[in-house]
């Protein structure tokens, strides 16, 4: 640990504005941008419990820095992600060596590290200065369905290497990304957590449920998302005019933008069902929730090509109390399933049905929705967020280094979660 014995953190996040979630976060309050808590949140929770000095690297195509005591958020570029292969194996080494330059000359006791940054196998030099790794991995390493390239092959072989010794523990946000890493290792990685997206309590304030009981309702199905065709929505127009053309009553809202939204558009005029596939572009914090609750269904139809994260629109129609219709390629999937309708993959035969069993069968419709409320607390529970899984593994790395009584701090924000797993985290408890 460094000499002057505060501890430094440095946190290498996927792409979010981090600057605006500080901003809002120094003032006691939630990004209203998001509905879930932000990963950037709480690790600005998590360094001011430990009163460590932290630096935030965030993955967002934006100028803009903080430095404010202790805080400290700077935004870099990965535009080389979107580029040829070779300016995106050239942007992956420099960033990585950029990141690793940084985390040294930082004298960083800790870096927490996503993804999006660079290779895994670069960060395992950081051990021999002393630095301990906490990677943090919210998309699969290749995609599930898919067989990996003979590169993608060479990469996750150097890569196993550093889950197996370049690292402290691995936190993952599925089951997925942990069968993966246990696959390219051979089943000796280092320690792995799971962890769930963290929502407040008062994500449901005022929420209108609604039931899929009246003949006379028009039967909603909603799409929140990037609009491409990785995510399915060309998939989802063709289950839409087959849905349409049995049952009119319906409409299929789609939320969110994409280099396709264009494209849909012309599709859906094409076909003829423009009134009832609505494209509603981008959808504030305010549009969204309304649209939330006015589905019946939540489809994801996300494709076997794209690599999936823990998609949020999951747990949100989840919290919402709406069923969901997606396939395995989803790893949230995992611990909702009993609120969803599984499907194969890209097969729009089983979306179609799916989607039709629970517009028909009032009683199925109903038994995912109940299961739906109960599945729901595990997204306000503190012990399964990202923040509680890193916290345990940091004060693991400081337990024979520091005295956390002395450099621990207590809560001064309001609660994030329900402190089911731990008392101290918070003055007053949220209640149910």
């Amino acid at each position: 640990m460094n000499s002057a014995k505060q501890l430094k953190i440095v946190y290498s996040s996927a792409p979010v504005d981090a600057t605006s979630v500080y901003m809002h976060w120094v003032l006691g309050q939630d990004d209203p941008s998001h509905f879930a808590i932000t990963y950037a949140q709480h690790f600005y929770e998590l360094a001011r419990k430990f009163n460590a000095k932290s630096w935030l690297i965030s993955a967002r195509d934006k100028k803009g820095f903080i430095q404010d005591g202790d805080f400290k958020v700077e935004f870099r570029s990965l535009k080389h992600q979107s580029r040829s292969s070779i300016a995106y194996f050239a942007g992956q080494l420099w960033s990585g060596l950029r990141l690793i330059f940084s985390v040294i000359l930082f004298k960083a006791d800790i870096l927490v590290v996503t993804e999006d940054r660079t290779f895994w196998f670069l960060l395992g030099i950081l051990p021999l200065f002393g630095i301990k790794v906490i990677p943090t991995i919210h998309c699969t390493l290749w995609p599930k369905y898919k067989r990996p390239t003979t590169v993608q092959q060479i990469i996750q072989k150097l890569n196993s290497w550093f889950f197996r010794y370049g690292c402290v523990e691995i936190c993952v946000v599925s089951e997925d990304i942990k069968d993966q890493i246990i696959k390219i290792t051979n089943g000796h990685s280092r320690p792995i957590r799971t962890f769930v997206p963290a929502y407040r309590r008062e994500f449901l304030d005022d929420i209108k449920n609604r039931n899929s009981d009246a003949e006379s309702e028009t039967f909603q199905v909603l799409f929140a998302g990037r609009v491409e065709a990785s995510k399915g929505i060309y998939l989802l127009l063709e289950v839409a005019k087959r849905f349409i053309a049995t049952n009119p009553n319906c409409v299929f809202n789609i939320c969110g933008t994409g280099s396709q939204v264009e494209k849909l558009k012309a599709a859906a005029l094409e076909a003829g069902i423009e009134k009832q596939f609505v494209l509603h572009g981008h959808c504030d914090r305010n549009k969204l929730r309304k649209m939330y609750e006015m589905s019946h269904v939540i489809a994801v139809p996300t494709t076997k090509d794209f690599v999936e994260g823990f998609n949020k629109v999951v747990a949100e129609g989840v919290i919402m109390g709406k069923p969901i219709v997606t396939s395995p390629v989803c790893p949230a999937l995992s611990v909702v399933r009993d609120a969803a309708v599984e499907v194969a993959p890209d097969n729009v035969d089983d979306y179609l049905n799916a989607i039709l069993k629970l517009a028909t069968d009032k009683e199925f419709y109903r038994q995912k929705q109940r299961n739906a409320l109960a599945l729901r607390e595990q997204f306000f529970s503190y012990s399964k967020s990202w923040e509680a899984q890193v916290e345990d593994v940091v004060r693991k790395i400081c337990r024979n280094n520091l005295n956390l009584n002395k450099y621990g701090r207590k809560a001064s924000h309001r609660p994030l979660l329900n402190a089911d797993s731990n008392p101290s985290f918070v003055s007053n408890e949220v209640n149910s």
